[in-house]
């Protein structure tokens, strides 16, 4: 369901819906360009322009802007109502669970649930796929504005997902995208980078200032949260995944490889 170049030319800017699992967003169009985030699936994408094989254009999420496979994206279907909630979600072909899966979803990813669906009896409820209609479990969504009441649980949930450069989905997620993501569904809109985020985020703490559940802790491009005054989440290139570690045990190998704290920021 991929729109063609001569279907956008003369209509830009046009939005659009990414089609799979995740796509990634390119700083230049080309296969080996270098990965700068990655769109997740139902989000908008706003194409400004195209190259080749590449659209050119805007995340709607966080404003991103880059070349993202034509491949990847599909024409605008509908207004998603719900996002998946959990770290990663099967999409089934019908209502039974033994009818295979489509695709993965992962948290984060937007979906649109029909009203006759809307209900916390059913189990699998169905949603908009680029393949006509899959199914996806009821208790793995919630609709689009709602608020998680401890963002950084949510990022708890995301403990041991694999460590991915750019990665947004939570097959393999880097350390901004995890505090993004658990702050999205906390109902805060969060930049996409670690240093736009350090600047935007929370209120500034002192350097002495005693630390509590989720304060953020940034270095020169990293960013982790704390999940008491000791303990540090972070998806990091040591562990190679999502772990949790005593920050002041870890400050050492981190200074070595990012320099000191550049700022601690409380969430209000």
């Amino acid at each position: 369901m991929d729109m063609t170049a001569s279907d956008t030319s003369d209509i830009l800017p046009t939005e659009m819906q990414v089609s799979l699992s995740y796509v990634g967003l390119y700083d230049a169009p080309r296969d080996d360009a270098g990965l700068d985030t990655q769109c997740l699936f139902g989000e908008g994408f706003i194409v400004t322009g195209e190259d080749g094989d590449f659209y050119h254009g805007t995340l709607s999420t966080d404003g991103y802007q880059g070349y993202v496979p034509k491949s990847g994206l599909m024409p605008f279907m509908a207004v998603p109502t719900h996002r998946v909630i959990v770290p990663r979600s099967l999409v089934t072909r019908t209502a039974d669970i033994k009818s295979g899966t489509q695709f993965g979803l992962s948290l984060g990813a937007q979906v649109t649930v029909p009203d006759s669906d809307k209900s916390s009896d059913v189990h699998n409820v169905q949603i908009q796929t680029p393949y006509g209609v899959g199914y996806l479990p009821w208790r793995h969504l919630v609709p689009c504005d709602h608020v998680a009441p401890d963002w950084v649980a949510i990022a708890e949930s995301l403990t041991g997902a694999p460590y991915g450069w750019g990665g947004r989905d939570s097959g393999g997620l880097d350390c901004s995208a995890l505090v993004q993501l658990a702050l999205q569904a906390g109902g805060v809109s969060a930049p996409r980078d670690s240093g736009p985020q350090a600047a935007a985020l929370g209120d500034l703490l002192a350097d002495d200032a005693p630390l509590m559940r989720g304060d953020l802790i940034f270095w020169k491009g990293h960013v982790g949260i704390m999940l008491d005054a000791n303990i540090l989440l972070h998806a990091n290139a040591y562990h190679m995944q999502v772990a949790s570690e005593n920050l002041y045990d870890a400050l050492p190998r981190i200074t070595r490889e990012a320099g000191d704290i550049t700022a601690r920021r409380r969430m209000r």
